[in-house]
């Protein structure tokens, strides 16, 4: 009976019609159905703070800084909610005010804690001691969401997040431009891989098999040789000069999803090229990733 109940456990974590466990013990804990597609329907919220008149002079935009923020919620998941405030957006904020990432108590969804860093995020741009010259305004926006602009979700229009068996895919990006910046940031996008069943956000250390990353640079950077080749149609001694180029020297990347065939890897802006380079993604097969990454990962490249 034991063991019976053991692959019972199994095949609901694994049907179709997946059900979501609160723990790691079947047997104990209340089973929640969702549709299959919930996962890739989120509600879209925003949140704003601070504003920009849409029709002002230059003086008037002086004034004025915000912040937005859009991110999915899951009404009938609040584990998920939990995970993607404690798990990406607020280590995304804390990253940008350069802060010591806190923890949630255990069942806030994190709303009240977006609104307050975008608060602080506004505040900072316009505090300033009597005397001093006023900081410049600034405009920061970030957006977690699905990436493919040709598969949107009603009635947001935003791009829904992808699924590959247990895992969901997102895209974050977040972008910060201050007036009167020579040279202001490109923006910052990263993908988000969430395992459903684990219940975490999936590292490139859970993608890689260990001692197999040289082996994945170097597919990386053939795959970028082929991009600069074909979307920047530069010829083979542009290209070997380009990458003996030390200020943009490739190194191995870690942002990665899953796509058809195989993986993309996203760099970032200036990362391994000039800003006309924008953010380039890089393809590379199933076939040529077998024993380089994970084989729970590698089964569910489609």
């Amino acid at each position: 009976m034991e063991h019976f109940f053991s692959r019972f456990c199994t095949v609901l974590l694994t049907s179709a019609a997946l059900a979501v466990f609160s723990g790691t013990a079947c047997a104990k804990e209340k089973v929640t159905r969702v549709k299959p597609d919930a996962f890739t329907r989120p509600v879209y919220k925003t949140l704003v703070v601070g504003s920009c008149p849409a029709r002002a002079d230059a003086e008037a935009l002086e004034r004025c800084s915000r912040a937005r923020l859009l991110y999915p919620r899951y009404p009938k998941m609040p584990w998920l909610n939990r995970l993607i405030a404690r798990s990406v957006i607020l280590p995304m904020f804390a990253e940008v005010l350069d802060e010591e990432p806190r923890r949630l108590p255990g069942k806030e969804s994190g709303e009240s804690r977006y609104k307050a860093h975008l608060k602080n995020l506004v505040q900072r741009s316009i505090a300033h001691a009597p005397g001093e010259e006023k900081p410049p305004a600034i405009d920061f926006s970030a957006e977690l969401r699905g990436y493919d602009g040709n598969d949107l979700s009603p009635p947001t229009g935003q791009p829904r997040p992808a699924r590959f068996g247990p895992y969901l895919q997102f895209v974050l990006d977040h972008e910060s431009s201050r007036e009167y910046e020579a040279h202001p940031p490109g923006p910052t996008s990263r993908f988000i891989v969430v395992d459903i069943v684990a219940r975490k956000v999936l590292s490139f250390d859970d993608l890689i098999v260990p001692g197999r990353e040289r082996a994945l640079e170097k597919l990386q950077q053939e795959a970028f040789r082929n991009w600069l080749k074909t979307r920047q149609s530069m010829p083979e001694e542009s290209i070997d000069a380009h990458l003996a180029d030390p200020a943009f020297a490739f190194s191995l990347n870690r942002n990665w999803r899953i796509a058809t065939d195989g993986l993309v890897f996203r760099f970032a802006m200036y990362e391994i090229g000039p800003r006309t380079f924008g953010m380039p993604e890089i393809h590379i097969g199933k076939d040529q990733l077998r024993d380089i990454i994970q084989p729970d990962i590698w089964a569910r490249i489609p």
